[in-house]
């Protein structure tokens, strides 16, 4: 019980702090671009691939029936 009151203590003091801190916030922010960021290649990359291979089998689809 008293570990968990502690716990409690120490996390709302923690979190506190962060959410004053200025430099969490710059932090925060350039993690935030760079996830979104990387999310926007992959999904740009996940379309070139399903194009791709979209072709790819209405070409093969085309060969195999001659």
């Amino acid at each position: 019980m008293f570990q968990r009151l502690v716990n409690f203590w120490v996390q709302t003091f923690v979190t506190e702090r962060l959410l004053a801190s200025p430099t969490f916030h710059r932090i925060a922010a350039k993690t935030h671009q760079h996830v979104s960021s990387l999310t926007e290649k992959g999904s740009k990359h996940a379309n070139e691939f399903s194009k791709a291979f979209k072709e790819n089998l209405e070409k093969e689809s085309k060969n195999y029936r001659k």
